[in-house]
């Protein structure tokens, strides 16, 4: 396999690997595995979460990508981690089809970091649009896990159990992923946050609530043009505005409660999903400060230490049992 010269940050390596296919990877991992060294997967770097880390090597999975099988008719879609998740968006577009999710990296990355979107509140997590994988563990071993339609239901889902993990149980190899027909009409509108209730009502696809001098709220309406266009009478359709800045902190809440637990808090900016229970503090408050105050913070981006919360013990037990010896980082 090619391995180049090391990484610096946010990730620092001894060296850069960039695997090829599924075999490489194996005999990576069975070689660390037996060495005692340390592993970092990454995709095109870009979504790095948590503190800066230091690793022996640095698994890129740029080369591992292209789509495998795209389904139209039971409606799921085969592909490499190392698609970028937006050329994949773009081929499902020209076939009628559609993931809805946005997420600017690798399709491995999108399942890896988990992160919601403007259309969670009704369509969920990428979680909940993985069917299965193909997956390399801590000990270099190759597993096939899932299925292709949604009604698989037996055995362990470790395809579910890597996502949100950020690449420390083990490696997506492919994934195959659930899609929809792609809306014949989608619209952006700017609603009264004070009624969001009767917005609701109209079953919009997501609310995204963003503070900066004040809070301001938007909706994704999607399906039939007809549908579209009654739900959104007397409504402006937008560019919603967005936040940005060198430090992100995510803050977990119960779902529907979202502003109930970020509005008191100091940052430049706050972008709250409705309804999904995951909200973003930008140049704000530190994670630290932030659980000293009761709440779940994890450092997204420019956070230097304890930005990752204490694991949980169904994550140690997956991690023994996926990774004993503790190679991926």
């Amino acid at each position: 396999m090619e391995v180049e010269g090391g990484l610096d940050s946010p990730v620092k390596s001894e060296v850069l690997v960039r695997a090829r296919d599924w075999k490489d990877l194996a005999e990576l991992l069975s070689f660390s595995s037996r060495r005692g060294l340390k592993v970092h997967v990454m995709g095109e770097g870009g979504h790095h979460i948590g503190e800066k880390l230091k690793c022996d090597v640095a698994v890129s999975m740029r080369e591992l990508r292209g789509i495998q099988e795209i389904s139209p008719e039971d409606l799921f879609v085969t592909v490499y981690s190392g698609t970028r998740f937006q050329d994949l968006l773009e081929k499902l577009r020209k076939d009628g089809l559609i993931i809805p999710f946005h997420y600017e990296g690798t399709t491995g990355g999108f399942a890896s970091t988990n992160l919601p979107s403007y259309a969670s509140f009704f369509h969920g997590y990428p979680r909940d649009w993985l069917l299965g994988a193909e997956v390399i563990t801590g000990l270099g071993e190759r597993i096939t896990t899932g299925s292709k339609t949604t009604k698989f239901s037996s055995g362990y889902k470790i395809w579910k159990a890597l996502s949100g993990s950020l690449g420390k149980l083990g490696i997506y190899v492919s994934l195959t992923i659930r899609l929809i027909p792609l809306p014949e009409s989608m619209s952006v509108v700017e609603i009264d946050p004070e009624k969001l209730d009767s917005i609701l009502k109209r079953r919009p696809w997501g609310v995204t609530l963003v503070r900066r001098e004040r809070w301001r709220a938007f909706a994704v309406f999607a399906g039939p043009s007809k549908y579209v266009q009654r739900v959104t009478e007397g409504l402006r359709e937008v560019d919603p505005i967005t936040c940005e800045g060198e430090r992100v902190t995510s803050i977990m809440t119960p779902r529907g409660m979202e502003l109930t637990y970020v509005s008191s808090l100091n940052a430049e900016c706050i972008t709250s999903y409705y309804g999904t229970g995951y909200s973003r503090l930008f140049n704000g408050e530190s994670p630290r400060t932030l659980r000293s105050k009761g709440l779940v913070a994890i450092g997204e981006k420019g956070c230097d230490r304890e930005c990752l919360p204490e694991p949980t013990k169904s994550f140690l037990m997956l991690k023994n049992a996926l990774d004993p010896y503790n190679v991926f980082v």
